[in-house]
């Protein structure tokens, strides 16, 4: 009603004015309210002489109820429960649509939700809180600094400023545990003011204990958790909270409640296991204490719980000693325990049917633990002792070095994804089970059981290498002998390192050569590999693939002269990897030309030289003709044509392309009696020998052949022959030869090279023949020995 009052008296003065021209507006202006107000709002226009308006609430049409004509140029806007943060009001002509006037009215909320809670100013301090903090919720729209003042009252009136939507004040000598405690917040700023409910609590109901102080101990079979002492005067209630600390799964804390309690018994929890433990405390339940510090703890080895699994690897005999590698697992339902530091162990080893007490005890902290034991069967006892008292115990067999036990046969490994596949043949004997272990660098062991004649390996390290053995566990306790299968790898990776070892460019093409280098016994076997290059001109991108087993390619359609990058790519079934980047030039011409060159040119040039040889050979043939040798020459004679019928005749010599001088004439003997008259015996054996090894040669002149008559000779010695003069042959002088003068007068036949000079024949003629030129045979040395 005020605010209507207000506007009234601003019509009337308006109207008053109204002699006057007045800008349209509408007033108040800038206008701040609490949030749910109502509030009016006046359009005064003198332009408007019929006192139509219309109204907007940010630029949404208001129902014409809501305004009220109050003359021809004023009207009234009646608003209910405004909660826009900001709004703009303007009124407008209904007939122009034009915007007359406007304003911008905000709205402001009061401070609300109090929550007040006394404590104290340190964590050790006890009795009458000194503290009392008050927090509250307040919605503001604007950037404007807001200053909060809380009045509270109790045994004294007193306040606390602040900026922020808290504030805390001593009140250790204006505070009475007995009256209640009134709380009001006002907030203020240069342009409203605005105050909270009153807020009324109790003193206990608000008083917030301090953080109990927590300790916690670990049993074999529980934990007890303690705290101190809080309040003695004061009844009050406790939560114990625990969690596993580390848990494959998302668990929620569990809660133990207890009132006036100062410690608590957790039992459900599990064998070496982490729990995290943290407790509050409150006077009334509303206002708890913050969670104590979460303290961690260590749950012992419950005995009803743990399974303790043994097994042994034994060394060969050296020195009449063996070393028994002795390894265990201490575990609960088949899970590892993790408090192996909280149990001791100890190794007691016996003589196969011995008495326990009667070994040799180790005690050993830690899995594994080495001893020395000698050739003969021992017994193994390994117990867990946790508190004085024995939790579990196990036993193995170590057999004897001669000992014969069955073993299993025929192991059988497969890989898959870093699961190994074991398989096997039973031996013929009876087995309890099998026990299979494995390991990849013959330290570090594990080992589990099996009943079947199978076992999946599981959790290994990829990429390794596995030895794994298998031994029969017998019936009666003992253990046969142990077989080891084949190497085998868990998984393979990509293949090993490819380098790029060599590139021989040409041209137009290029020689590429690589190695790979395994990383690891694990790497894959290359299935492809893929040589990618690239122009570095053209930017242009190419590849080729080749077969695994091949580490070289020829690059072909290159061009010239043009910088070229490569790598090579391999792939498996593993995966790949690839080559480090490397980059050739081609050659603007092929180098292998010049090669090629070269070689032809080498062989031109022998087989130049090697025809010029034979040429020189050839030519010196024809040019030093064979000269007949009288010594190893016969003698026969040669008819007239007129005494040839009927007769065989040798064929006169045939040289191609001789001259007429250089034919071979014949010239007959005239008489083959010796001076005396008498005919010599070893003479004519000679004569006969040679007659029988004259050949004769065919009929090369196209004469018919005559008959070879027999003569008688004169005693050959090498003093009958005389040789021609240089006068009679010109060419050779072997070629004309004649007998001696005491034989038969002959005419001598002048060799001339006239062409027009007529060939003188005679009849008869004879000449030297040599049958065999070169041959120094034994017929002839014969038919030599002959004629001396």
């Amino acid at each position: 009603m005020p605010v209507f009052f207000v506007l009234c008296t601003l019509v009337v003065i308006s109207t008053l004015c109204k002699g006057h021209f007045q800008p349209c507006r509408v007033f108040p202006t800038d206008l701040f309210v609490e949030v749910g107000s109502s509030v009016w709002f006046v359009c005064s226009c003198d332009s408007v002489r019929n006192g139509k308006f219309s109204w907007t609430l940010n630029r949404k049409s208001v129902d014409e109820k809501l305004s009220k004509r109050i003359n021809s140029t004023h009207s009234m806007l009646s608003l209910t429960n405004l909660i826009h943060s900001n709004a703009t009001v303007e009124c407008h002509n209904p007939e122009t649509k034009q915007i007359l006037a406007g304003t911008i009215v905000r709205t402001y909320s009061k401070p609300q939700n109090i929550s007040c809670y006394l404590h104290y100013e340190n964590p050790t301090d006890d009795g009458v809180p000194q503290l009392f903090t008050c927090t509250w919720e307040h919605q503001t729209h604007n950037s404007k600094t807001i200053n909060y003042t809380v009045n509270i009252e109790s045994a004294d009136v007193f306040s606390c400023i602040s900026s922020v939507k808290s504030c805390t004040v001593n009140v250790f000598s204006h505070l009475s545990l007995s009256r209640n405690i009134a709380v009001t917040v006002k907030a203020e700023t240069a342009s409203w003011t605005s105050r909270s409910d009153s807020y009324e609590v109790n003193p206990f109901s608000i008083l917030k204990m301090n953080q109990p102080v927590v300790t916690t101990s670990a049993f074999s079979d529980h934990l007890l958790v303690s705290w101190n002492n809080v309040l003695d005067s004061f009844d009050f209630s406790c939560q114990v909270k625990y969690n596993k600390t580390f848990s494959p799964t998302v668990e929620s804390s569990k809660i133990i409640n207890c009132w006036s309690c100062f410690n608590a018994t957790i039992e459900d929890v599990e064998s070496c296991t982490f729990y995290n433990i943290s407790v509050r405390c409150a006077v009334t339940e509303p206002t708890w204490s913050d969670w104590s510090p979460e303290e961690t703890v260590l749950t012992k080895v419950k005995q009803r719980h743990a399974e303790l699994l043994s097994w042994r690897k034994v060394s060969e005999l050296e020195n009449y000693k063996r070393i028994v590698h002795v390894m265990w697992t201490l575990s609960q339902q088949g899970i590892p325990l993790k408090c192996m530091d909280t149990v001791k162990f100890d190794i007691q080893q016996t003589a196969y049917g011995e008495n326990t007490a009667e070994g040799n005890s180790t005690a050993c902290l830690s899995s594994p633990c080495d001893i020395e034991v000698d050739e003969h069967a021992h017994q193994i006892h390994l117990r867990a002792v946790q508190d004085e008292n024995v939790i579990v115990q196990d036993s193995i067999y170590v057999p004897a070095v001669s000992e014969s036990l069955p073993r299993v046969t025929d192991i059988q490994t497969s890989s898959d994804k870093g699961v190994i596949l074991v398989s096997w043949t039973a031996p013929k004997e009876p087995v309890r089970s099998y026990m299979i272990d494995w390991t990849h660098n013959g330290n570090q062991y594990e080992w589990a059981e099996s009943k079947n004649t199978n076992a999946t390996l599981l959790d290994l390290q990829d990429r390794k290498q596995y030895n794994i053995t298998v031994t029969p566990l017998l019936l009666d306790g003992r253990t046969g002998r142990s077989t080891q299968a084949l190497q085998i790898c868990s998984g393979f990776g990509a293949p090993g390192r490819i380098t790029v070892s060599d590139v021989e460019p040409y041209d137009t093409s290029a020689f590429v050569s690589w190695d790979t280098k395994p990383e690891d016994v694990c790497s894959d076997a290359v299935v492809k590999y893929t040589v990618f290059y690239r122009n570095q001109s053209t930017k242009t991108l190419q590849n080729v693939t080749v077969d695994g087993e091949k580490l070289y390619v020829s690059l072909k359609d290159l061009t010239p002269a043009t910088q070229y990058s490569v790598y090579v790519e391999g792939a498996a079934e593993s995966g790949q990897t690839r080559s480090e980047e490397s980059f050739f030039t081609t050659k603007r011409f092929d180098p292998r030309l010049l090669t090629r060159a070269i070689v032809c040119g080498i062989i031109i040039l022998i087989l130049l030289l090697s025809f010029g040889l034979f040429c020189v050979i050839m030519w010196k043939k024809v040019k030093e003709k064979p000269v007949p040798d009288p010594a190893v020459s016969s003698v026969a004679e040669w008819l007239l044509q007129s005494n040839q019928k009927g007769n065989y005749h040798f064929q006169q010599f045939f040289v191609p392309f001789e001259s007429y001088c250089d034919k071979i004439h014949i010239q007959e003997f005239l008489s083959t009696l010796t001076p005396s008259g008498n005919i010599d015996p070893q003479m004519n054996q000679g004569q006969e020998s040679l007659k029988t090894s004259i050949s004769l040669m065919p009929d090369v002149l196209g004469e018919k052949p005559v008959a070879l008559t027999e003569t008688q000779h004169l005693p050959f010695h090498e003093d009958s022959t005389s040789l021609l003069s240089s006068e009679s042959c010109s060419v050779n002088p072997y070629r004309c030869q004649t007998t001696t003068d005491t034989l038969v007068p002959r005419k001598a036949i002048q060799c001339k090279h006239e062409s027009n000079q007529q060939h003188e024949r005679f009849s008869p003629k004879s000449v030297y023949v040599s049958l065999h030129l070169f041959e120094q045979t034994g017929l002839l040395e014969s038919g030599k020995d002959n004629f001396e």
